[in-house]
């Protein structure tokens, strides 16, 4: 008897160059932009999970887990749940992956779910950084992605951001 199941999709179609060319320049900003408040301040703001949130901000503007809201409040909760499980724990490897599996919880519950703070939450669990960690880097770094985007939304044609802010 055959299969009744569909044929998988396919990939979504290229995007026309201008498009790549406006989403690629906006990448490379948002990047700079953390690289340059970086070096001008030594804040460590240039880190794995802030690039990744600069880059989702540049490639899908529009997405829920591109917004100020998810941006800030997700990477804030899952730092803070991360600074409670290591101060109960200490750094490790399983401090890291409790933190950043239930880092989804408190996002989802404040309707702010942000992907790379995940990541946020395991760089803590990994190395404990202590409460300020939630100041410097993560909400620096949030507000620094988020401000970017906002500028980068008004000067680059068909690139609007945020689409929300609550």
């Amino acid at each position: 008897m055959a299969s009744m199941t569909s044929p998988p999709p396919a990939a979504p179609a290229r995007p026309p160059a201008t498009a790549i060319l406006v989403t690629t320049t906006a990448t490379l900003a948002g990047l700079l932009l953390l690289a340059a408040v970086t070096s001008a301040t030594s804040l460590p703001l240039f880190a794995l999970p802030f690039a990744a949130s600069a880059a989702i901000v540049a490639v899908a503007p529009a997405a829920p887990f591109a917004q100020p809201r998810s941006i800030l409040l997700g990477h804030l909760s899952a730092a803070v749940l991360a600074l409670a499980i290591t101060a109960l724990t200490g750094p490790s490897i399983w401090a890291a992956v409790v933190a950043a599996g239930l880092a989804t919880a408190p996002m989802l519950l404040l309707r702010a779910p942000h992907p790379p703070a995940t990541a946020t939450a395991a760089l803590a669990g990994l190395t404990d950084p202590g409460p300020l960690f939630v100041l410097n880097p993560v909400l620096a770094a949030s507000v620094v992605v988020v401000l970017g985007g906002v500028v980068l939304g008004r000067a680059l044609p068909g690139h609007r951001y945020p689409t929300y802010w609550r």
